[in-house]
């Protein structure tokens, strides 16, 4: 019985956030950690969104618009080495995760 509810509050639970955040979904990059290119799978439901590039003091590298979901590719070329964010906005929504850059 007890693992039945836990299997249950599991699952409301990872509804309650699926909801929370309208469904978006950002993957992890890979490669990880990044020498040229990498890319991330990205699904959201509104028309448009944005994927963010940004260091690890908050300066802006790269913004991509994004017409559809997908499998987007971030040039990492002419990035030094080190740790970087990226974030998925879509209908006032944001989702980040780490990247590593290591040539």
């Amino acid at each position: 019985m007890k693992r039945l509810v836990s299997i249950a509050f599991t699952l409301l639970f990872t509804c309650a956030i699926s909801f929370a955040t309208g469904g978006d979904k950002l993957g992890q990059n890979y490669p990880n950690p990044a020498k040229e290119k990498t890319y991330v799978n990205v699904e959201f439901s509104s028309a448009q969104a944005t994927l963010t590039l940004s260091s690890i003091l908050g300066e802006v590298i790269q913004v991509q618009k994004l017409p559809y979901s997908g499998t987007f590719m971030i040039d990492v070329t002419n990035i030094p080495d080190g740790v970087y964010f990226y974030t998925l906005e879509s209908d006032g929504h944001k989702m980040t995760k780490k990247l590593t850059v290591k040539k």
